[in-house]
């Protein structure tokens, strides 16, 4: 559980970094982190067969990205 918490802090970061270092959307960033973590989690085995492409992580990044954009415009 620590490796997960540890993993999803370092992706956190690293969209905190990307977005400019905003002030209070912590939330937002932890959440996306938590998605992008699952997806690569999730994902592994084919990662270590080699079918998976860094396209497709690429994808859960935007598609994560895309979460983040759609809850700003709510509200």
């Amino acid at each position: 559980m620590q490796d997960e918490q540890r993993e999803i802090r370092k992706i956190a970061y690293g969209l905190w970094m990307k977005d400019g270092q905003p002030e209070g959307r912590d939330r937002e960033h932890w959440e996306a982190a938590k998605e992008i973590w699952a997806y690569r989690s999730h994902n592994h085995v084919l990662d270590d067969e080699n079918t998976s492409s860094p396209s497709r992580q690429q994808a859960a990044e935007t598609a994560a990205a895309d979460g983040k954009a759609s809850q700003q415009h709510r509200g």
